[in-house]
């Protein structure tokens, strides 16, 4: 079998080296503006030489630097007024991805009243808002009801027979099959059936959530129960920031479920007959020997 690399796998490596770039210039700041140490100075440093090894590096941390400069002037301000609420800026904290279940800020400013600022960033490259949430099995699991993980262990079994190697553990077969083109299209093949029975399971499950549950799953998809959290987006026609807690669902007359025309493995949540959000069904990076996830857009 041919070796090659794994372009959609390096692809979302590079997304997210240049995301955790403009997080960290987003740390950084903050600590010039109260003088606050800068603990991720090696991190950072890491992070551009990883990007500017890339093909289109260059043109990547361009991007990134342009897009931070939107969002300076906006951000202080946003800083000036939490500190005359809750006092000075003591710490920034690089969130990423460590807390994913727990939140979806990537940088809390903590203040000396032990209250945070936190900050949920996107710099996009184009006009989109990015994803509003990624959800792994275990939110699926507690919000929409559903236990995936038999399922889940028979794609590993499937994939481990193929190759009749029965013991291998997942982190070797994951690189084995990263490594072979042929074995790499039917893991795909493979976790696609998957995808597709997830997103069947999760739609059946959402519409027959009460609408109280309905309305909680939802509030914990726009994070709209922490106030302290402001969502940064900046693309190339500016810079837009929110606070979810005020979009807040309370009273919904109806919530509901549609199937996607265009695809098995999404679907579409209308509130009062209005589309407002596509979920996306997959396995991270698209790949069939990944976890399995949900991806929340705005529509």
């Amino acid at each position: 079998m041919s070796r090659v690399p794994l372009k959609s796998s390096r692809k979302a490596k590079s997304n997210r080296a240049q995301a955790d770039y403009f997080e960290l210039l987003t740390c950084s700041y903050i600590c010039h503006l109260y003088n606050i140490r800068f603990s991720y100075s090696k991190d950072l440093a890491l992070l551009s030489n990883k990007v500017l090894k890339l093909p289109d590096g260059l043109e990547r941390m361009r991007l990134q630097n342009s897009n931070f400069l939107k969002l300076e002037p906006k951000l202080k301000k946003i800083l000036k007024f939490e500190t005359k609420r809750k006092g000075r800026i003591i710490e920034v904290l690089w969130i990423g991805r460590r807390l994913a279940i727990k939140t979806t800020s990537d940088v809390d400013a903590e203040h000396i009243t032990k209250k945070l600022t936190r900050f949920s960033i996107k710099s996009i490259k184009g006009g989109g808002t990015g994803t509003v949430k990624n959800l792994g099995m275990r939110s699926l699991k507690k919000y929409l009801k559903i236990d995936f993980s038999q399922e889940n262990k028979m794609m590993w079994e499937k994939l481990r027979e193929h190759i009749q190697e029965f013991e291998i553990s997942k982190a070797e077969l994951k690189k084995k099959v990263n490594r072979r083109k042929r074995l790499l299209k039917w893991a795909k093949e493979n976790g696609r059936d998957y995808q597709i029975k997830l997103n069947e399971l999760c739609y059946k499950s959402f519409n027959n959530l009460s609408r109280k549950e309905k309305v909680k799953f939802l509030n914990f998809i726009l994070d709209a129960n922490d106030k302290d959290l402001y969502v940064i987006i900046v693309n190339d026609s500016g810079v837009v920031i929110y606070k979810p807690m005020e979009d807040k669902l309370g009273i919904v007359d109806k919530i509901e479920a549609k199937k996607n025309t265009d695809s098995n493995v999404g679907y579409s949540i209308f509130i009062n007959g209005v589309p407002t959000y596509r979920i996306q069904t997959n396995n991270t990076n698209g790949i069939g020997i990944s976890p399995f996830c949900q991806r929340v857009f705005k529509v």
